[in-house]
């Protein structure tokens, strides 16, 4: 479905600029709709002024809706909205006719529309929905419909009050998790319940009206380096932003919004959320990765001993069959250490097989060196991509069999390794130009090996043509029909 800018862009005559700004109004406008428990929908008029465009619409969360089917998209002519025609006239906040309704019937008429200018034009007007009773209203719900009449009268003078930085992400606060009015001063009016509560774990013992907000975080944190400038001046309602505070008792976030009437500042909302408990679990869980990430790095040096302790065995043994089998679990053991190094160096449980894969590579050319094999052309072709550490462990163990088995014992001149991802399904391959042998009598320990992976551990498929039956190479790599004699495929899932 295409976005709401997209269609402005082709229902109205709007500029470019004038799209951007009535954007940043919707981005944000979530904090309007809850201040005063009202649906908003925001009217644009159509390029050929026939009549009003639904572009965007918002739900309060602290009130019951009033839309419960979305106009989005909705079309009102232009003789069925006189409202909004007044709105758009007037550049004022027109009340709306009390049971009236809009076009044909789809929209009632809105309590009161709000004009948003731009460069001194009206480009949007903005209707507000809502269905509480102003009769029956405590103190909490006086203080939010205050602030929000003065937001839209800041609106409405083309005086954007939002702005939201995006700074804090999902920990920005919210109408809901805790509001304080400032004055002009930058002292607390009025602290909603939830707000008392926030500041009280924050380490604020009483947050009494009177006091500056910015000065008693500062005197609550307890901290004797300097505090951000930004976030004070957030604190104290003079710049819209957002901000975190601790302290040794708690965390808190707050988001602030200057309020203005035509006279000049008249104070600000400053939203505040605990975000203790959020950020003791953030902690925890980097502690818990940095241990896991520690384990695997020791994990890697025992790996690289035991290795380092068989390859010492393995220079004392005369050459042969011994010796090669002590040199092939040197191999192995190594090529689990290069997983658990990955794992060391990589957040969370995951690996570039591409880069395992390489050094894999690279060992198997060194083993090849070590025993006086020539060492083969290798090409390289494909992407394994991340793969999950229960699958690169096999995987890496299944590779470097076979890597081996063709630059040790198999004489190839030259070695193809390719490797397709499709979607959640893995294929590797490798294919050599070696001596080759028969499938159904091999019996070697590294084919077992193999074998007893991929069905075990990998739960994938393998398949072996050798002794001339490949079905190798690709077009354009190189190698003939004929020149190829084993190829080695390993197909799982991700």
């Amino acid at each position: 479905m295409a976005s709401w800018e997209s269609v402005i862009r082709t229902r109205t005559e709007l500029s470019t600029r004038e799209r951007d700004y009535l954007s940043g109004i919707v981005r944000d406008w979530s904090l309007l709709a809850d201040l005063s428990f009202s649906d908003l929908v925001l009217f644009v008029r159509t390029w050929d002024a026939a009549g009003w465009f639904v572009a965007a619409h918002v739900r309060p969360s602290t009130a019951p809706t009033v839309l419960s089917d979305d106009p989005v998209r909705s079309f009102v002519p232009r003789s069925h909205a006189p409202t909004l025609e007044r709105a758009l006239a007037s550049g004022e906040v027109v009340r709306g006719a009390v049971g009236a309704r809009l076009g044909s019937g789809r929209l009632p008429e809105p309590l009161e529309v709000i004009p948003v200018p731009y460069d001194g034009v009206v480009v949007a007007v903005m209707a507000r929905y809502s269905a509480i009773d102003q009769r029956r209203l405590g103190e909490l719900e006086k203080q939010y419909l205050e602030a929000g009449d003065v937001l839209f009268g800041m609106i409405a003078r083309g005086d954007t009050p939002l702005g939201s930085t995006g700074a804090l992400a999902g920990d920005t606060p919210r109408v809901g998790d805790g509001l304080i009015r400032l004055d002009a001063a930058g002292a607390i009016r009025y602290a909603s319940p939830n707000a008392r509560s926030s500041l009280r774990r924050f380490g604020l013992v009483d947050p009494a009206s009177g006091t500056r907000l910015a000065d008693e975080l500062v005197r609550s944190a307890r901290r004797h380096e300097q505090v951000d400038p930004e976030a004070l001046s957030a604190a104290a309602g003079e710049v819209a932003g957002e901000a975190e505070f601790s302290s040794p008792a708690g965390i808190i976030t707050v988001r602030s919004v200057p309020l203005r009437d035509v006279a000049g500042p008249v104070g600000a909302v400053v939203l505040v959320r605990d975000v203790s408990d959020t950020r003791r679990q953030e902690r925890a869980l980097l502690s818990k990765d940095a241990t896991i990430r520690e384990i695997h790095h020791r994990v890697k040096n025992n790996l690289q001993t035991v290795g380092s302790l068989l390859r010492l065995q393995a220079r004392r043994m005369p050459a042969g069959e011994s010796r090669s089998a002590l040199l092939d679990a040197v191999a192995r053991v190594g090529t689990i250490a290069l997983v658990h190094e990955s794992l060391s160096r990589s957040p969370g449980e995951e690996v570039d097989f591409d880069d395992i894969c390489r050094r894999v590579l690279a060992m198997a050319r060194d083993a090849a060196a070590a025993q006086e094999n020539p060492v083969p052309v290798v090409t390289v072709t494909g992407s394994f991509g991340v793969l999950p550490s229960a699958v690169a462990t096999p995987l890496a163990m299944v590779f470097a069999e076979i890597v081996l088995n063709a630059m040790e014992h198999s004489r190839a001149a030259r070695v193809i390794v390719s490797s397709t991802r499709v979607d959640d399904r893995v294929t590797l391959t490798v294919a050599d130009d070696g001596v080759g042998f028969d499938p159904a009598t091999a019996t070697g320990l590294g084919l077992q090996i193999v074998r007893t992976l991929v069905a075990e551990q990998l739960r994938g498929e393998l398949v072996i043509r050798s002794m001339g039956n490949a079905l190798w190479p690709q077009p354009g790599e190189g190698l003939t029909h004929e020149e190829m004699t084993t190829e080695v495929a390993i197909s799982c899932v991700v």
